[in-house]
């Protein structure tokens, strides 16, 4: 990917607001941030060696992300770069790289004040601090084998997938190919019913009980009676639920080994695994107020389900589901109760009260 089409996806997926007076903060943080990160990395395979298996894989990310930084800021302070430069020859040794990292990135946080007036006169040394930048970031590549080009075009793919996504679009259908008594339903509501003074909850669709009536499990008031949405929602936006399948005694036993992988005990428990993640992640306010959650959260969540068909989903579509489950999560919290309207083709949760 050239340095030209790769600015304009940076710029396309920034959430940075050059007008608040943060907005040049958040910039040199997040490449503080991300070099740290780096040189995380690059510590974990000197002490590790081999054994550090993941180790291409997190130094291309993280290079990666302080790319993003760096280029979004040369687009903030109307600097354009066509190609990408180059070092004659890499460091000798990737410390060399994070130290000079470090130093030049240092020189343009001391510029701050340039980002609220991208007309400023220093235009001709901040353009070449960051190429000096860019050089440095290919320096470090070279010890490994790599180049900007590849990392710019792995960062875009990356982010787009995180900040692009379409959730008006229908989603994913894992059964379609399956008879419609074990597919999982596309549109419809399911009560949430407070008992006991509503310290117990039941679940009711069509009329009919869904498992066990379920409180807390805990020795304080948390809502986690109602945990049953998450699933709901992973149904209804993601595509996958193997928990709700068996609710619905809806497995796919067409198919042995998709009635056993997919659908299984073992799928079942690391769908608890995530629901249970997320919710430790969100407490103690359960995400109210918050418009994205962390990508490292959706990383950890696609390494849980590895080799489950719900890996193919986008890093956006778990934002949209976890975001969404939440909202209504909160709703059944404040009320005790509540009914759900679900709708997998326009990938919509509704909360309504009980009459």
């Amino acid at each position: 990917m050239k340095a030209s089409e790769y600015q304009k996806q940076a710029e396309r997926t920034s959430k940075i607001n050059w007008g608040n007076v943060h907005g040049p903060d958040i910039a040199i943080l997040g490449l503080i941030g991300e070099l740290g990160s780096l040189a995380t990395v690059i510590k974990k395979h000197q002490r590790d060696g081999d054994a550090y298996s993941n180790f291409n894989e997190h130094l291309n990310e993280e290079i990666g992300d302080i790319l993003w930084y760096v280029m979004t800021t040369a687009t903030r302070l109307k600097l354009k770069f066509n190609d990408w430069p180059q070092n004659d020859k890499s460091f000798d040794n990737a410390f060399q790289g994070i130290y000079q990292l470090h130093k030049n990135i240092t020189k343009l946080s001391n510029e701050k004040e340039s980002f609220k007036n991208p007309n400023a006169d220093n235009k001709e040394y901040l353009y070449e601090l960051i190429n000096q930048i860019l050089r440095n970031l290919d320096g470090l590549l070279k010890l490994f084998n790599s180049n900007l080009p590849f990392i710019a075009s792995e960062n875009c793919n990356k982010v787009l997938s995180y900040w692009c996504g379409l959730q008006n679009i229908p989603t994913r259908q894992f059964d379609n190919d399956f008879p419609w008594y074990e597919r999982l339903p596309r549109k419809f509501t399911v009560d949430f019913i407070g008992i006991d003074n509503n310290a117990s909850v039941l679940l009711v669709m069509d009329g009919r009980q869904l498992g066990d009536r379920l409180t807390d499990n805990s020795y304080m008031e948390d809502g986690y009676r109602f945990h049953d949405i998450f699933h709901l929602a992973n149904a209804i936006t993601l595509g996958w639920s193997p928990v709700l399948r068996d609710l619905l005694k809806v497995k796919r036993k067409s198919d042995s080994r998709t009635d056993e992988i997919e659908d299984g005990a073992r799928a079942a428990i690391v769908e608890e695994a995530v629901v249970n993640h997320i919710y430790d992640y969100a407490r103690p306010n359960f995400l109210e107020g918050m418009k994205r959650v962390d990508l490292d959260l959706i990383k950890r969540i696609k390494n849980l389900v590895r080799g489950y068909e719900v890996k193919d989903c986008e890093p956006w579509e778990w934002q949209h589901c976890i975001l969404k489950s939440y909202e209504i999560f909160r709703l059944l919290k404040k009320h005790g109760a509540g009914r759900v309207e679900l709708d997998a083709d326009n990938r919509s949760m509704k909360f309504v009260q009980l009459p």
